[in-house]
């Protein structure tokens, strides 16, 4: 009820504080009606003297229109204090008033509080904030060095809270790169141990690199030794037959010099199938292991067959996997790849550094 009586005069008071602004603003204007009258009065004066002067004849006719005049400046001016008074008045009565209730307002408001805390039931057991409620809350609050603490400290947080939201964005960002990075590097460092376990089985020469060309005989005893099937030997016979032949990037279809990925595409369509998918153009090495995974030919296991393609990734080329360069398994431990314009094409111990994938195109 306290705070309801509280709430209606105090609107009553703002009322009373609106028309006594409006009075004060009605003064304002009186007075400076009342300036420019004074100044007016003041110029016909001077006038009039000005006159009497230059023609005494006038002098009579002159002073009679002199009175005449501040007759009626009189009655104005005394027009315009009567009107001063009365807003002056009307001015001080509704000050007074809105003062009046507000102070009853407050009032009531305090009685209010002191009601609220007379009826509380919320007993804590600390002495201190039981007792700490309504005016009593209102002191210790304004004498607690905490509550400006408190405001400073939230302050403080609105300041450097940009900086932590950049802070945190560029943490994100940087967890983010690491995470595709070791997404794309994972399975790299995996699939190398295990091609470097696999072709740890197998002795040899020590994998030195032969870019020179094979006779028949030899491309016969290769094949022998890998164990290939009927599709496995075309792809590795055709491939054996190109070491020692240029690299091109410029003339990889031609058939007189290839690089990695065009040597990687005539193998396999040497025995029947076409890894570029209806292209009949051989792909990069990156579009063609995005395909052949596309089409489930990427294997999970690293027990390498003959024909199998061996892709090398990592790069920042902007390419599927960071994948530069893909290499012919042909058995034994051993590849053929066109590796460079200074080497051609080559047969070698099969390199694990950044192999990223292994696909089989014909499983």
């Amino acid at each position: 009820m306290d705070k309801t009586v509280e709430k209606v005069v105090r609107f009553s008071a703002d009322k009373h504080k609106v028309k006594a602004k409006e009075q004060k603003r009605i003064l304002d204007e009186i007075k400076t009606s009342d300036a420019g009258a004074k100044a007016n009065i003041a110029y016909k004066s001077d006038l009039t003297s000005e006159i009497k002067v230059q023609d005494s004849t006038m002098s009579k006719f002159t002073d009679e229109r002199a009175g005449s005049e501040g007759k009626l400046s009189a009655g104005k001016t005394k027009e315009v204090s009567s009107a001063e008074k009365s807003a002056k008045k009307a001015k001080s009565k509704e000050t007074k008033v809105a003062a009046t209730k507000t102070a009853v307002a407050n009032l009531f408001k305090a009685k209010a509080d002191m009601s609220n805390d007379l009826v509380s039931e919320k007993v804590t057991g600390d002495a201190l904030r039981d007792g700490n409620s309504g005016l009593v809350k209102t002191f210790t609050t304004v004498i607690n060095p905490m509550t400006y603490v408190k405001k400073w400290l939230a302050k403080l947080a609105a300041l450097i809270a940009p900086y932590i939201l950049i802070f945190t964005t560029i943490a994100a960002v940087v967890f983010i790169i690491v995470a595709l990075l070791f997404s794309v590097l994972q399975p790299i460092a995996e699939v190398g141990e295990a091609l470097s376990g696999f072709v740890a089985m197998f002795t040899g020469d020590g994998g030195g690199l032969r870019n020179t060309s094979f006779s028949d005989g030899e491309i016969d005893e290769i094949v022998a030794a890998s164990g290939a099937d009927e599709t496995q030997e075309k792809v590795i016979r055709y491939a054996l037959s190109k070491v020692g032949y240029p690299y091109s990037q410029d003339y990889r279809t031609s058939g007189k010099a290839y690089d990695c990925s065009s040597l990687a595409y005539y193998s396999w369509e040497n025995a029947g199938v076409d890894i570029s998918y209806g292209t009949n153009y051989p792909p990069t090495a990156a579009e063609g292991a995005r395909m052949l995974e596309a089409h489930s030919k990427k294997l999970s296991t690293s027990d390498l067959k003959p024909g199998d393609l061996i892709y090398y990734g990592g790069e920042a080329n902007g390419r599927y996997m960071g994948i530069y360069h893909v290499a012919i398994y042909v058995g034994d431990g051993k590849a053929v790849e066109a590796l460079s314009t200074k080497y051609g094409v080559v047969y070698q111990k099969l390199r694990t550094k950044n192999a990223c994938m292994v696909c089989r195109p014909n499983m």
